[in-house]
């Protein structure tokens, strides 16, 4: 994952202006799962960044659009969470009991892209794969009843 220095280079690359703002959202989700604007806010006040909420959601807006962060909407409380991008392309796990959405590093779809390109000539150039379910917590809770 990358370090404050990486994040600078990052927007840089990609013409972006590096404001405090923008590094310190990046930093909150370099290392996590998705989080809303109020979880990304939450963490920075806690850090003692005084930042409005207005400016964080405008942030995460900026970095979406610019293709840094995906913002995605994976649960049935129709709240948009962000995520830093990794890579061209994300899997979720997501509890239908908490709500918690954990990533899936592994793409078991890689053999189903070059199908569609042999059998159909469908050339893929991304996907996305969401599982509904429920967590290990969840499932241990629910034994319990």
């Amino acid at each position: 994952m990358p370090n404050q220095t990486e994040i600078e280079k990052l927007l840089k690359n990609r013409n972006i202006k590096r404001t405090r703002t923008r590094i310190l959202v990046l930093e909150i989700l370099k290392d996590s799962s998705p989080k809303t604007v109020d979880e990304i806010f939450s963490a920075l006040y806690q850090n003692n960044a005084k930042l409005s909420l207005s400016t964080v959601y405008r942030t995460c807006e900026t970095l979406t659009g610019k293709g840094i962060l995906l913002k995605m909407n994976l649960t049935d409380d129709g709240v948009a969470r962000y995520e830093y991008m990794k890579s061209e392309h994300t899997h979720h796990a997501i509890c239908l009991g908490c709500n918690k959405i954990m990533p899936i590093d592994d793409c078991p779809y890689g053999q189903f892209d070059l199908i569609m390109k042999s059998k159909y000539g469908f050339n893929v150039k991304s996907h996305h794969i969401e599982i509904y379910g429920y967590c290990k917590e969840c499932s241990q809770k629910d034994e319990k009843k």
